[in-house]
């Protein structure tokens, strides 16, 4: 007989459970990730051998967007964190990887870009990232501020800063993604340039 009660709350918590997956259909959960923006006029990468090696090794990133989720700003002091539009990657990795892509079709034949070092293979030169501002209005535009610095294994450290703003071309969030993408591409066009110094 002690048995029944226990029975009985399982099957209670069961019926709970099955009503609950029964009277509502979830969201679907889209993903999205950043993308390099090919270079016009840019020489292939593989037409003439490496003369050097770029690593993009750091990347910083606000703790706001540190999330797997998109934030959008919807006010001075306020943001929506979108639930079911999420990165299909770590944001930090994925800022990493679409500026080390940028850069190499940016920078063309004589450069080899990698996200972090090779192996066996140290680089001639290093890129550091600190993305002050990565911010998006759904329907509007994009902001992201970011320090860079460049550190050859010879020479001084070149150092800049980019404050660029990229317009929305569809008002959601894949659009968002694709203005961030565009952004990424302007601010790898800096750290281009000092790398061909």
């Amino acid at each position: 007989m002690k048995r029944l009660p226990c029975v009985a709350a399982v099957l209670l918590a069961l019926g709970v459970i099955v009503s609950a997956c029964a009277g509502g259909t979830s969201s679907p959960t889209y993903f999205y990730t950043l993308s390099a923006v090919p270079a016009a006029g840019a020489a292939p990468s593989g037409s003439a051998p490496a003369r050097l090696r770029v690593a993009v090794t750091q990347v910083a990133i606000p703790g706001t967007v540190d999330r797997p989720q998109l934030v959008v700003r919807t006010g001075p002091n306020r943001v929506a964190v979108a639930d079911f539009h999420r990165w299909a990657e770590p944001l930090r990795e994925g800022i990493a990887r679409a500026l080390a892509e940028d850069l190499a079709s940016q920078l063309g034949a004589g450069f080899e870009v990698t996200v972090g070092e090779a192996v066996g293979a140290p680089a001639d030169a290093r890129v550091l990232v600190d993305v002050q501002k990565f911010e998006a209005a759904l329907g509007g535009a994009v902001a992201v501020d970011a320090l860079w610095a460049v550190r050859p294994l010879k020479g001084e450290t070149r150092t800049g800063r980019g404050a660029i703003e990229e317009r929305a071309t569809e008002s959601d969030y894949a659009g968002v993604a694709a203005a961030y993408s565009r952004a990424l591409a302007r601010l790898a066009q800096d750290i281009a340039a000092a790398l061909r110094k």
